[in-house]
């Protein structure tokens, strides 16, 4: 079972030459671009689905105030251009969350692009500034 936004996922993602991509179901895909592995979700297959766009950047294994401070400083400015960070499963994460609703082509590509350069510019950045090795 599929429903619009999950084939207008589906055909960008075909689209996309020859990148390296992948298809996990209906509801979730994953695409490579350059170091950076982005991955693409609908909450469910209904019409108030959400989408997530989001890619891991660095394990968390322990609690690191320092790391959280500057992160949460970054989700209040307008440097991750409507991107947040958060951990989940002790990953941090750099992602996009929206609704479906009116969603189209060119802000899916907008969205999938801006989590894989700014994953891609921040995760070395944070390795290296806060000795994440």
């Amino acid at each position: 079972m599929s429903n619009k936004y999950s084939e207008l996922i589906s055909d960008f993602l075909e689209n996309c030459g020859e990148a390296e991509k992948g298809f996990m179901s209906e509801a979730e895909w994953w695409i490579i671009n350059g170091s950076v592995k982005v991955q693409i979700f609908l909450t469910s297959l209904d019409e108030d689905a959400e989408l997530i766009v989001a890619a891991n950047l660095l394990r968390v294994e322990k609690e690191t105030p320092t790391l959280f401070k500057y992160i949460l400083q970054l989700n209040g400015s307008f440097k991750l251009k409507g991107a947040s960070f958060g951990i989940r499963n002790k990953q941090l994460i750099l992602s996009f969350v929206r609704p479906v609703q009116g969603l189209d082509p060119e802000e899916l590509e907008w969205m999938i692009a801006c989590i894989a350069i700014l994953a891609d510019e921040y995760d070395d950045f944070l390795i290296h500034k806060f000795n994440m090795e």
